[in-house]
């Protein structure tokens, strides 16, 4: 693998499949001595989480009424 003038490397699909990487992913480098780790950076704020957890759920079940009551619910993060 080699690194491109502007400092960008190309993650082999095969790779990015296997870890569930895709173009919305953050990633992060750890150095550890002379070796480079790439990480998925995992969101940690709760809204983030939910509108993952919740991305599709509703399609076609909900009314527009229904989602806009589970959104101002005080039970939702």
């Amino acid at each position: 693998m080699r690194i491109t003038p502007d400092g960008q490397i190309t993650i082999p699909p095969e790779i990015r499949k296997v870890l569930n990487i895709s173009p919305d992913v953050e990633l992060g480098f750890e150095i550890e001595g002379d070796r480079l780790y790439l990480k998925k950076i995992q969101p940690t704020d709760k809204i983030s989480t939910w509108i993952d957890t919740m991305r599709g759920c509703a399609a076609g079940n909900l009314t527009t009424d229904q989602i806009i009551v589970l959104t101002r619910s005080d039970d939702n993060p």
